[in-house]
């Protein structure tokens, strides 16, 4: 990715809230308008920065991995050969021994926490 792209959709001013949209030069729509836009609340955030360049770069920055999980759905929706692999379990019941699945030292313990082990 080169560049990076977004637009501002809309302000709420009760939770001082803006609704931002990112495309970039990888996504197939360069017009972030297209794409789903997302809640940042830049005055909370970075209550410190009062320089408006420097906090678009900080939204674009954030943007990053926005328009990268928008690339990543545009080149799973072009994905036909996966699609058809899961077309093909449909009606399939499948079933694991959570001990098959789970490595002791990557024990998930919270939905945000994984136990890394320690590099040697």
């Amino acid at each position: 990715m080169n560049t990076i792209k977004f637009k501002i959709q809309s302000y709420d001013e009760a939770s001082n809230s803006v609704i931002i949209s990112f495309s970039s030069d990888e996504t197939v729509s360069n017009d972030p308008g297209d794409y789903e836009g997302f809640a940042f609340q830049p005055i909370s955030e970075y209550p410190d920065i009062t320089d408006m360049e420097e906090l678009k770069k900080k939204i674009a920055e954030q943007g990053i991995a926005l328009a990268e999980m928008n690339k990543k759905y545009e080149d799973a929706k072009a994905n036909t050969a996966m699609q058809n692999k899961w077309k093909a379990l449909v009606g399939q019941t499948f079933e694991y021994n959570v001990s098959d699945i789970l490595q002791p030292n990557n024990e998930v313990f919270f939905t945000n926490e994984i136990n890394v082990p320690p590099t040697e």
